[in-house]
């Protein structure tokens, strides 16, 4: 093999070594998070735009205290000086909904900014009930996976 080969195809091999190191792909690491329990969505609110609540007072305009009796029937706490919410809220239905959390994933994209993705499923009933519902689904994450940007995605089965 001439020299100006061997040249070329190690120019050539060190070209796509570099390239594979350089994977464009973001890195999504999972975000532990509180599922939070008996809370109700205001009749009076708008189903909000941004799932992240990260105020006690917004949070309150939204949803409401469910509290039931027995020790598991208080509301879940949370301490917005170190959480904040991520809320999934669907239109009132009269099918019975329930809604599952499933994974909650922290990722910078190629622009440095934060991002956090929430998947849930819903569980969407058959029978048509006698009154309106309406499913949500709220998790308390800590403030250190603050994101400037959080998205829903429901899991779909196939």
């Amino acid at each position: 093999m001439k020299p100006r080969n061997i040249f070329s195809l190690m120019s050539l091999g060190l070209f796509f070594l570099v390239f594979a190191a350089c994977d464009p792909k973001p890195v999504m690491t999972e975000v532990p998070y509180t599922v939070l329990k008996h809370y109700f969505f205001r009749n009076d609110a708008q189903i909000p735009s941004n799932p992240k609540i990260d105020t006690q007072e917004r949070f309150d305009s939204l949803f409401g205290m469910a509290t039931l009796m027995g020790a598991d029937g208080k509301p879940t706490p949370v301490d917005f000086e170190r959480q904040f919410v991520i809320s999934v809220v669907l239109p009132v239905t009269n099918q019975q909904t329930e809604l599952y959390d499933e994974h909650l994933y922290a990722y910078k994209d190629l622009l440095g900014k934060s991002n956090l993705y929430f998947w849930y499923s819903a569980n969407r009933g058959t029978d048509t009930l006698s009154y309106t519902m309406q499913p949500i689904l709220l998790i308390a994450v800590d403030r250190q996976h603050d994101a400037q940007h959080v998205s829903l995605k429901e899991v779909v089965d196939e």
